[in-house]
């Protein structure tokens, strides 16, 4: 008898590998089993009439085993899948490689779409990532958790990073790095002194920190943050106005005296008319020249805030710091700043991402968020106004009741050209901070931030609560497709002819009983992963922590742990395929299906409420999460396929529908898919988003966008945005709905820019085969 391998050859039957593999199996179960029956079963197998494949011989061993072993069976048969799961890893990895080689278009090389993968730096990043997951799985994972994550039960995030010990995001606290200066490799950088320093210092920050870290960064009150320079370049530009009017120019002592009194005098941008008076007395310049200087120097200072925000974006958009050839994943949030100078930052910046880059291209980065809050950048009467006089609303022709409603409709208009800002809602009741007070210059410590892929940090089981020097520590993803089809499979098999209905309330409850488990599972998983990174050392990350860009890291040593500072930020429990979830236990989603509405709130609900006792028990932040799934989509799908079966409506897609996501193919109202999604916001408190999918027309409607958001902040919605294409042709700069050819050139080097998850990339070809099938299958929302 010959033993046909794996690899189709063919080799003499061996009967003492048998006994052996017995044998080990039952010196790990602690049974002794009789040579006799080792024997037996060789022979059993030599007996065959026919060649046997490796596969049917191990079946036939582990057949006899159950018969008379079952507990051996059970070690011979892990044994048999770690082999297994070995072998695959090997043959992926190798395939992988050669795939990276060839430069092929494939989904391991587009697995993130802000990554070049063709190029060297992304051929090696896409090499050292399978290479780390590799080592990650034999090496640092406990068994159970590997095998979950090869199996497809959950996803562990950023598998590759786990030996580094670094945290996924970070918001920082600009404030402190401006005021009080910060380190770099090779020296200090002292506080920046103009708009245009402000600017650059914040793309050095964004760039520097990037290297320590493996996912996003957010700056958290942009327009805060910058205010202080906008005032700085004004002093500068009217002292310098000034001294030309002198007639001394730049003479050291007299500038010096001229600062004094500009610096003592001059608070903000918006010089009123008693300060005007001083400075002419205390210059002794004409008041009527005073007035003219005023000017002047505010045009001067709004010229170089443009410039400064102009750079800034351009800057984000072109340097590749981040590993794989990448640009930072870079986030910025700002609205509620209602100074002159955080107003002009906000203003200059949606004029230079309404302007583009340098051939008018849409920025991808950065990820602009602009913060929903009554009395500050919405009311309803100013909404009200707005509409009934659209004409005057955006020529600037009215007076708003709310400093920055102005804003909000300028942020509208910009997105509905450029995609950017989203929208965060601070009066969503769970973004709500009891200490915000609009008369205190530091609120935005109170107010929510959140990241471009939907990373939310606020409420802290050890501290207060605050998005700022605060982040993301890691995160893990549950099947939930995974878990409906079993509950689905156990509920037919106990009750056989049983009604549909009767099947389907048995299955929704062993539904509930899984994500409630899985959901601990993920928890153990993730506070072991913490017990890990915590043991990292501040000089693994000299920046981040001797800067303090995590709060409390500037208080460690060089040799100290990081727990103390990791230990403010979030550790989430992410899922996604809720829709597909609900196809598998009732045949419908949850768009159109009040029962399957009803059970997917109450999963993730049960996710919600297991997060709180993990973060009681172990005072840790743990949330639930709506994972910003990319490659996961499909991994997960694929897999699935592989074990079950094709499912009609579950898994026969190449992707499975993200989080709480009502089907992209559901044909719903705007408005319903808002106020059907909502509740889902507060229970994923780890972060969340909801998208709008309008036609290319958006630009041509703004009051349609001011609508759906505005829905969006009347129905509690955390985080929103809306999503339409922006098309451009790369050959003669047409910008339109663009199918296939230009209509202008006849051009087919199209630039098609689109939100993949929550940032947006320029070239459809650089998503992952699953997302690209998702976004073909995006309905548009009608209002």
């Amino acid at each position: 008898m010959f033993v046909i391998k794996r690899d189709g050859t063919k080799v003499s039957f061996n009967g003492e590998k048998i006994i052996n593999a017995i044998n080990k199996a039952a010196l790990a179960a602690g049974i002794n089993i009789p040579m006799e029956f080792c024997t037996q079963v060789a022979d059993i197998v030599m007996n065959q009439s026919n060649d046997l494949e490796v596969e049917a011989i191990q079946d036939i061993v582990e057949n006899e085993l159950m018969h008379q072993y079952p507990d051996v069976a059970k070690k011979y048969i892990l044994y048999r899948d770690m082999r297994n799961v070995e072998r695959h890893r090997r043959t992926h990895i190798k395939k992988a490689f050669d795939g990276i080689v060839t430069v092929e278009k494939n989904n391991i090389n587009n697995e993130n779409a802000n990554m070049s993968g063709d190029t060297p730096s992304g051929q090696m990043m896409t090499f050292a990532s399978e290479t780390t997951k590799d080592y990650t799985h034999k090496y640092l994972l406990n068994s159970e958790y590997s095998r979950a994550h090869l199996s497809g039960d959950i996803h562990i995030h950023d598998l590759d990073y786990y030996p580094t010990k670094t945290s996924t995001c970070v918001q920082y606290d600009l404030k402190k790095l401006f005021t009080d200066g910060f380190k770099s490799k090779h020296g200090n950088i002292r506080e920046p002194k103009s708009i245009s320093t402000y600017a650059v210092l914040a793309t050095i920050v964004f760039q520097t920190n990037q290297n320590e870290q493996h996912g996003g960064q957010a700056i958290p009150a942009f327009d805060f943050f910058m205010a202080p320079g906008v005032l700085k370049s004004f002093r500068r530009h009217f002292r310098y106005r000034a001294l030309t009017f002198l007639e001394v120019d730049y003479i050291e002592e007299k500038n010096r005296e001229v600062k004094e009194i500009v610096n003592k005098l001059v608070t903000t941008i918006e010089v009123s008319d008693e300060i005007k008076r001083h400075l002419a007395e205390e210059l002794k310049l004409p008041l009527s020249t005073v007035e003219r200087l005023a000017k002047i120097a505010y045009n001067d200072t709004r010229n170089e805030t443009h410039q400064a925000m102009e750079g800034f974006i351009h800057n984000l958009n072109t340097m590749h710091s981040r590993g794989g050839n990448q640009v930072v994943f870079s986030s910025i949030n700002y609205g509620t700043d209602s100074s002159p100078e955080g107003r002009m930052v906000a203003f200059e910046l949606l004029k230079a991402t309404e302007e583009g880059l340098g051939d008018s291209e849409t920025p991808i980065f950065p990820i602009q968020i602009l913060k929903v809050k009554e009395g500050i950048t919405y009311s309803e009467a100013d909404f009200k106004l707005a509409c009934s006089n659209w004409e005057k609303a955006v020529k600037g022709e009215l007076e708003f009741e709310t400093p920055n409603f102005d804003l909000f409709i300028r942020s509208c208009e910009v997105s509905s050209k450029r995609l950017f800002p989203n929208f965060v809602f601070l009066d969503a009741p769970f973004n709500v901070n009891e200490k915000w007070d609009i008369n205190d210059p530091d609120r935005y410590k109170y107010e929510i931030a959140t990241m471009g892929c939907r990373t939310r940090v606020f409420e802290n089981v050890l501290g207060e609560k605050s998005s700022v020097g605060r982040g993301n520590i890691s995160f893990t993803s549950i099947n939930m497709p995974r878990l409906a089809i079993k509950a689905r499979l156990e509920a037919t098999a106990e009750l056989g002819e049983a009604t549909d209905e009767a099947i389907a309330g048995l299955a929704a409850e062993k539904f509930f009983g899984k994500v409630r488990e899985m959901s601990l599972f993920v928890g153990k998983q993730l506070a072991d992963r913490f017990s890990f990174q915590r043991t990292a050392l501040a000089r693994q990350f000299p920046f981040m922590m001797s800067n303090g860009i995590w709060a409390g890291g500037e208080n460690l040593g060089l040799n100290e742990e990081v727990g103390t500072a990791l230990a403010s930020g979030t550790l989430g429990i992410g899922f996604i395929g809720g829709h597909n979830a609900m196809m598998a236990l009732y045949g419908e989603g949850h768009g159109r299906n009040e029962k399957a509405y009803d059970t997917l709130y109450k999963a993730v609900e049960i996710m919600k409420t297991t997060a709180e006792e993990l973060r009681d028990k172990h005072q840790l932040n743990f949330s639930a999460l709506a994972t910003p799934a990319e490659g996961l989509s499909g991994r997960f799908t694929k897999i699935d396929r592989q074990v079950f079966g094709e499912i009609p409506g579950v898994n026969d897609r190449d992707y499975y529908i993200n989080s709480f996501h009502v089907d992209v193919k559901e044909d719903i109202s705007a408005v319903e898919k808002i106020r059907r999604e909502a509740p889902f916001h507060n229970l994923t408190r780890g972060g969340h988003i909801t998208y709008i999918e309008l036609d290319g027309e958006a630009k041509k409607n703004v009051i349609a966008i001011m609508k759906l958001v505005r829905e969006m902040h009347l129905a509690g919605i955390g985080y929103g945005s809306i999503n339409h294409p922006v098309d451009r042709c790369r050959e003669c700069g047409y910008k339109g709905i663009i199918k296939t050819d230009c209509p202008a050139c006849g051009s087919t080097s199209i630039s098609k820019t689109r939100r993949i998850t929550g940032y947006l990339t320029g070239d459809l070809d650089n998503w992952n085969s699953y997302k690209q099938r998702e976004e073909e299958d995006r309905i548009k929302h009608g209002l």
